[in-house]
């Protein structure tokens, strides 16, 4: 029997869908799974928010010996569609072993799946949007990834390419560590801004975290809406990214920038999490040990700085500077004091310009968007 690819809809299906990853990734000492409950939700049409608003078809592959061999999603996400005004499908959730055969097969049924629903080309990898993880690692197998962030194998780049893709977006992270990188620089220029500009920082209210989390995501609405890849969250996908946070966050690491009061610019930088998600192996009472308990909690030494954004009227001031002054800062008093920037598109020529001549961070990890034209 040749290899076949089929839907995904029993739940044998369903387990093999959730255990490929562990099969091909699980000799990778860098790799850490998704939580078994998370990857159980994605599929779940009635409970994963993003399913109210896409199109979405989950399929697997099988060699002659009726082995799984890869999988991938195909998508539609009219949020997207509607927001964009453009006829572009995606792919996500792609795993496979080092097959050429199957890669193609898989990324062709995607394919094939969204221009059925007249979509002109297809972008991926992307689980689901940009809302979520997304892009394809393609440099900086060396290290670990840090929370919600993505890491394949070496050969998907090549495998994708070979399926008829090409690239169309790198998403860069940047490392920064206080032993080696110089901060004095930016420190100044935060310093310059806190006494030109009458703006005060404050830290995420905890008390009223669903408020305040909603200003940041109004503000990061309105900053990111002309960026590639945008799509607009909707209220549950909102809600259910609140919960995912507030189990991590450190209000400190979180300002928010008033104006006169009034919320103007935000940053969020996360514990990395990983950290402890890693001892878990996907599963959810061993991962919060790992993050909440003593003697088995997990002491986490580094960070992630994953949000960001400065409403229009107030860029071109140095609020960006403050704000990654700020979550610096803080992160080095918790001890936390090496971590990743990301992720910044790379035609985001201001934040890099902050990134690489204040900072001096390096570019340790870089993320790729491939498209197919129909």
């Amino acid at each position: 029997m040749p290899l076949t690819v089929e839907r995904v809809e029993s739940s044998r299906q369903k387990r093999e869908y959730i255990a490929l990853p562990f099969q091909v990734n699980g000799k990778d000492p860098y790799w850490i799974p998704a939580l078994f409950m998370d990857a159980r939700n994605s599929l779940n049409r009635k409970r994963h928010p993003f399913h109210e608003h896409a199109d979405v078809e989950f399929f697997l592959a099988r060699d002659d010996s009726g082995r799984v061999v890869g999988r991938v999603c195909a998508i539609v996400n009219h949020a997207f569609v509607d927001y964009h005004g453009e006829k572009t499908g995606h792919f996500g959730f792609f795993e496979t072993f080092r097959n050429q055969e199957a890669a193609t097969a898989l990324l062709n049924a995607a394919s094939d799946w969204v221009r059925a629903r007249d979509m002109e080309r297809i972008q991926g990898p992307f689980n689901f949007s940009t809302n979520e993880t997304c892009g394809c690692l393609v440099d900086g197998f060396q290290t670990p990834p840090m929370i919600m962030m993505p890491h394949n194998p070496p050969w998907y780049e090549e495998l994708i390419l070979g399926a008829g893709f090409h690239k169309e977006m790198d998403l860069l992270a940047y490392w920064a560590e206080k032993d080696v990188h110089n901060f004095d620089r930016l420190a100044r220029v935060a310093d310059l801004v806190r006494r030109r500009e009458n703006v005060t920082l404050r830290p995420l209210n905890m008390k009223r975290f669903r408020e305040d989390l909603r200003i940041v995501m109004d503000i990061y609405r309105e900053c990111w809406c002309e960026n590639w890849g945008f799509v607009p969250i909707t209220a549950r996908e909102f809600d259910g990214l609140a919960q995912e946070m507030k189990m991590m966050l450190v209000p400190s690491m979180a300002p928010v920038v008033e104006f006169d009061g009034v919320p103007v610019a935000f940053g969020v930088a996360l514990p990395d999490a990983n950290m402890g998600i890693a001892r878990g192996r996907g599963r959810l009472l061993p991962t919060i040990l790992a993050l909440k308990v003593p003697p088995f909690k997990v002491k986490i030494d580094r960070v992630r700085v994953m949000l960001m954004g400065v409403k229009k009227e107030f860029r071109g001031r140095g609020l960006e500077a403050l704000i990654v002054d700020s979550m610096v800062r803080e992160s080095h008093r918790l001890g936390m004091a090496r971590g990743e920037l990301s992720w910044v598109l790379e035609n985001n020529i201001p934040m890099r310009a902050i990134l690489e001549k204040e900072i001096k961070a390096d570019i340790y990890k870089r993320y790729r968007i491939f498209q197919k034209e129909f």
